[in-house]
Formats: structure tokens, C-alpha cells, sequence
């Protein structure tokens, strides 16, 4: 039992930073000069997609087997490094909420066609790169926590 849950732990974790590196990387793209509109518009669905249909479902799937750990083994709660784990997971939770109502934001404000969009637009794509660093450091502060603090 535990093997699986720890595979779907793992698991959910690969596709949560898969489809995060993925919808930053492809946002990014839609903002380079020179994209086409219909690529760029593509471009922005497909990174709304992503954190909508892959990130945060994953977010949730790491969560819930991570539950499963701590109910089998209770005395895991008594680990400092786990708090700190917790504490980053929950973050990570909330920053991908956030990113799945910036990215939707960005989509339906250009399928509205406005002229004030486009600025709407740019402040919400940086606003996505910053929430993108922030995960990317978030990510490395929770490697180091299930490594180096918890075997050191």
C-alpha cells in the first residue's frame, strides 16, 4: 500500500512541476514579439489549460496521498522538516489557484476584444511570470526540505 501511495505521490508531484514549467514557459511564448495573434491566443488557452486541467489537479493528487502517509504513520507529524513541507505544499496550492484565475483572466479578456484589454493583458502576464518565480523557488525550498534538512 504504501508503495503505491508513494508512487502516486511522486507522480503527482512530476506532473505538477511538469505543467508548471510547461504553462510558464508557453505564456511566455505568447508574449514574444512577432507571435501571430492566433498562435498567441492559442498560446494562452493552452497555458490556461494547463494549470487548470493538469497543475492543479496534481497539486491536489500530491496533497491527498500525502494525507494518506500521515494517517498511516501519524509519528511523521512530530518531524520538523515536514511542517516546513506542509507549510510550502499549502503556498503551492494557493499560487496555483492564483495562476489558474490569472491565466483564465488573460483568455477571456482577450477573447473579449476590447481596446483596453491589451493592457489588462500585459499587467496580468507579468504578473504571471512573478507567479511562476515564486514557484520555481518554492519548488527548490521543498527539495531542500525532503532532502538535506530531513536526512541531514
Amino acid at each position: 500500500m504504501i508503495a503505491a501511495v508513494l508512487l502516486v505521490h511522486l507522480a503527482a508531484f512530476a506532473a505538477y512541476l511538469g505543467a508548471g514549467f510547461a504553462q510558464t514557459q508557453i505564456m511566455k511564448l505568447s508574449d514574444k514579439a512577432g507571435t501571430a495573434p492566433a498562435v498567441r491566443d492559442a498560446y494562452e488557452r493552452l497555458a490556461a489549460t494547463i494549470v487548470t486541467k493538469i497543475e492543479v489537479p496534481a497539486i491536489f493528487a500530491s496533497i491527498a496521498s500525502g494525507i494518506v502517509f500521515i494517517t498511516q504513520n501519524p509519528v511523521l507529524m512530530k518531524q520538523g522538516w515536514l511542517h516546513g513541507k506542509l507549510t510550502v505544499v499549502l503556498v503551492l496550492a494557493v499560487l496555483s489557484h492564483l495562476e489558474m484565475f490569472n491565466a483564465r483572466k488573460i483568455v477571456r479578456a482577450r477573447a473579449s476584444g476590447a481596446v483596453s484589454a491589451e493592457e489588462e493583458i500585459e499587467g496580468r502576464k507579468r504578473r504571471h511570470a512573478a507567479f511562476g518565480a515564486v514557484g520555481a523557488l518554492l519548488v527548490v525550498v521543498l527539495l531542500v526540505l525532503v532532502t538535506f534538512v530531513r536526512l541531514g
